[in-house]
């Protein structure tokens, strides 16, 4: 008798601890699953800002070449917003803003309030997956606002661009992001971009640069952050 009562206790507290392990096991794997798409749209976010970007840069344009390329970043850009994880993760469900904008490209403010918004979302997955004190990666955030500064700057000169003297409104807009950015002692290139844009563009009796210039002078050095950026934070997840 009181040794069936002990096999009873000892399979009890076994069947206890096997639930104790499964759960845990379960848990584990649901926070793994958990960080693994919050990591996948982090880089989506990534991807998402950089095709926004260049699609504010060139809402405006005119010209077939500017045109046919806007074009194929909105197909990438619908393909990014497929299957948003938004309301899943807790996240805004910025997908539902996209085809109004789609239908008015030229709309550089909505571009930079969906921009914002996907700064957003960078800052709360740093947050959720503990990138902020990474080493390696010193601010996700800090670093794509960043870029949006150098983006932003594209896209502005690129509108300036088109007239034959830069306008007020996109002069003063131009010459506080340049200053902001600037930083001779640590940012070549960037120092010598700015500069010419100094020279060619704001300060120019004619503007000497077309749109198209604008865009290629710059877009080579945000293409090449953003590589870094997302080759880093890819390391850093498979590590993790």
């Amino acid at each position: 008798m009181e040794l069936s009562i002990a096999l009873a206790f000892a399979l009890a507290v076994g069947l206890f601890l096997l639930g104790q392990w499964l759960t845990r096991r379960a848990s584990r794997r649901h926070r793994q699953t958990l960080a693994q798409l919050q990591g996948a749209t982090l880089l989506r976010t990534l991807e998402l800002l950089q095709a926004l970007q260049k699609h504010r840069c060139l809402g405006a344009a005119q010209d077939i070449v500017s045109v046919s390329q806007r074009n194929a970043l909105a197909r990438q850009i619908d393909r990014l917003w497929l299957n948003w994880p938004g309301p899943s993760l807790q996240l805004a469900p910025l997908q539902q803003d996209w085809p109004q904008l789609r239908r008015n490209p030229a709309d550089f403010e909505a571009h930079c309030r969906m921009i914002e918004a996907l700064l957003t979302v960078v800052e709360q997955l740093e947050e959720r997956l503990c990138l902020r004190d990474t080493a390696a990666l010193q601010g996700l955030e800090p670093a794509c606002r960043n870029l949006e500064d150098l983006a932003r700057l594209r896209g502005l000169a690129v509108r300036a661009a088109n007239y034959r003297r830069c306008p007020a409104g996109l002069h003063m807009q131009i010459r506080v992001l340049c200053r902001r950015l600037d930083d001779p002692a640590r940012s070549e290139p960037l120092h010598s971009l700015l500069q010419r844009l100094e020279v060619e563009l704001l300060e120019a009796p004619q503007v000497r640069l077309a749109p198209h210039d604008c865009f290629s002078l710059l877009t080579p050095l945000i293409d090449g952050r953003l590589h870094d950026l997302r080759h880093t934070l890819k390391a850093h997840i498979a590590a993790a």
